[in-house]
């Protein structure tokens, strides 16, 4: 029947015109494959061997030397070998730039909220002499790619162009990062990092604080802005709730942190999901 049809088109004067084949999707980047290490984007920084490579340019202040930051990482040997990863654990890191590595504390400094740098360390600004057995070997050269995160206990930005509407009763989403792991499901149990704020910028709650360990909890189990606003969500990935009131604890409130008809401010990154 096939033959038939194009047959009979041809009889009439159809032209047949041969589609052009479709390009092939372009794979994405490993990202836990070294850098290349002969790369002309290194640049020299100070007289140390210290070296960095902007992949991505961030925006808003800039970290400050000594400041507390909040990253994603991964960092590897110069044999291709990672050692450690936060990427691969799903949960950002956060500490003083003055209690890490110096290569960290002369590296970081400068980078801007989202954006992404590159930096190899030569041994003596890493760790020296005696490495860091079993993972890093004595007088080890190392190389990191690093990921600026906003300051996950500032408010962000009310009026920010990022927002965007789910549904039609006001509630608002702002994706920073995408995750690459499993994704969020209606009645999935989450385990995630959240600060919450009031619009006034008071933090009424956050697993960031304290011990700074993540937080599980039913899906089912909590307000409706984040039953709606969480699914599609993946592992490793960042999602900021913009939650109306009648979505978060209606016209009660939540006494003594939230008041009565108080919309709500979340910051989510969810580290694992599943039934």
């Amino acid at each position: 029947m096939r033959r038939l049809c194009l047959f009979a088109a041809l009889a009439v004067g159809a032209t047949a015109v041969a589609q052009p084949p479709t390009p092939p999707t372009p794979a994405k980047p490993d990202p836990f494959k070294l850098p290349p290490l002969d790369a002309k984007e290194w640049k020299a920084l100070g007289t140390d061997g210290l070296k960095v490579w902007d992949v991505k340019e961030g925006s808003g202040e800039a970290a400050r030397p000594g400041a507390k930051v909040t990253v994603h990482y991964t960092g590897w040997l110069t044999d291709g070998k990672v050692f450690d990863s936060s990427v691969k654990r799903n949960e950002t890191a956060t500490f003083p730039l003055d209690g890490v590595i110096k290569g960290w504390t002369d590296g970081i400094p400068g980078m801007k909220p989202g954006g992404v740098r590159r930096l190899f360390i030569p041994y003596p600004l890493a760790y020296k002499e005696a490495g860091r057995p079993p993972l890093i070997p004595a007088k080890a050269d190392l190389v990191f790619e690093v990921e600026l995160m906003d300051d996950p206990l500032a408010l962000p930005d009310l009026t920010s162009k990022e927002w965007k509407p789910l549904g039609e009763a006001g509630l608002k989403t702002w994706d920073v990062r995408a995750g690459t792991g499993a994704e969020v499901k209606p009645g999935d149990t989450v385990t995630i990092h959240y600060t919450g704020w009031t619009l006034a910028g008071k933090i009424f709650d956050t697993s960031r604080k304290g011990p700074g360990r993540p937080a599980t909890f039913p899906l089912g189990n909590l307000i409706q802005g984040w039953q709606v606003g969480m699914p599609g969500m993946k592992e490793g990935g960042t999602r900021r709730l913009y939650i109306p009131w009648p979505l978060a604890y209606g016209e009660p409130g939540s006494p003594p942190d939230i008041g009565p008809r108080a919309d709500l401010v979340f910051d989510i990154e969810v580290i694992k999901t599943g039934k």
